[in-house]
């Protein structure tokens, strides 16, 4: 039998903006119970269609996580009469880090990049995860069921914290297989008081961007040699192209896993370049 699939994507617009402010879920602070997929309504995916941000007096605890709705119907209602049924896959973390082998971790995700695959929820780090997630989506699902007993009991991810902004945050992720990644959330070309560096100069900005992922780099305990991959996502991606030897000091040799993402237009139009980088460290 054929899956039935149902994707959320955003448009265009609201997809550019969470390039640099994405929606993560908040981790984890001593014994306190994770809010789960950052108070979004996990019953709203399956009912209203769409992601809705649930409020403090819906609240349920469940599987260790606080979750959160939109309203009692679906709280008492719904959820607590089969959470099974509404609960995202995974505990709420990305389904695309989840299935990534002997690399196999906890991730945080975007409560907007979601999919419904036979009446189950996913979610992933971000839109552009959930784009390369769906190419694939039965054999991510069949890896991430297979890892997901042994990656259950890895520690929450840990913010790395100043200089790296808390929105989306830089985590260090603990990997099924041993060993950890810094993943550094997507940085553009702004220095330390928040002014866009390098206005229409394409190097500029990239030396201000691997400035930033250096500085994120250091605060996790990593360096750019460990860095095993980025994403990149771009608006003028000739031009990107002409700086091989400057990205190659900065966000160290080219990796098959690396990709760059054209985009019209990043969330300041000032702002030519942002780059997602994973540093791999033992």
């Amino acid at each position: 039998m054929a899956r039935a699939y149902f994707f959320g994507l955003m448009p265009t617009a609201t997809l550019l903006g969470l390039l640099s402010a994405t929606l993560f879920a908040p981790l984890a602070r001593g014994d306190e119970p994770r809010l789960s997929i950052s108070g979004y309504d996990p019953v709203a995916y399956f009912t209203d269609g769409k992601p809705l941000q649930g409020k403090a007096e819906f609240e349920y605890l469940w599987h260790r996580l606080r979750w959160r709705f939109a309203n009692n119907d679906h709280r008492g209602d719904l959820f607590m009469k089969s959470p099974d049924r509404y609960a995202p896959q995974y505990d709420g973390y990305c389904a695309m880090g989840t299935s990534n082998d002997a690399a196999a971790h906890k991730d945080t995700v975007d409560p907007e990049a979601w999919a419904i695959v036979d009446g189950k929820l996913y979610l992933t780090h971000n839109q552009y995860w959930l784009k390369v997630w769906r190419e694939k989506a039965d054999e991510y699902i069949r890896r991430a069921d297979a890892s997901w007993q042994a990656v259950a009991d890895l520690p929450e991810p840990i913010v790395v914290g100043p200089p790296c902004a808390a929105s989306p945050p830089t985590t260090k992720v603990a990997l099924r297989d041993g060993g950890h990644w810094v993943v550094i959330a997507g940085q553009v070309a702004r220095d330390a008081a928040g002014n866009v560096v390098g206005k229409g100069d394409m190097r500029a900005q990239i030396e201000q961007v691997g400035k930033n992922i250096g500085a994120c780099l250091d605060a996790g305990g990593a360096t750019v040699k460990d860095i095993v991959f980025t994403v990149n996502y771009v608006t003028q991606p000739a031009e990107f192209d002409k700086y091989a030897d400057l990205r190659k000091r900065y966000f160290g040799p080219p990796s098959p896993k690396s990709a760059t993402v054209p985009v019209p237009q990043l969330v300041n139009p000032d702002l030519l370049v942002q780059i997602e980088a994973f540093a791999a460290v033992q």
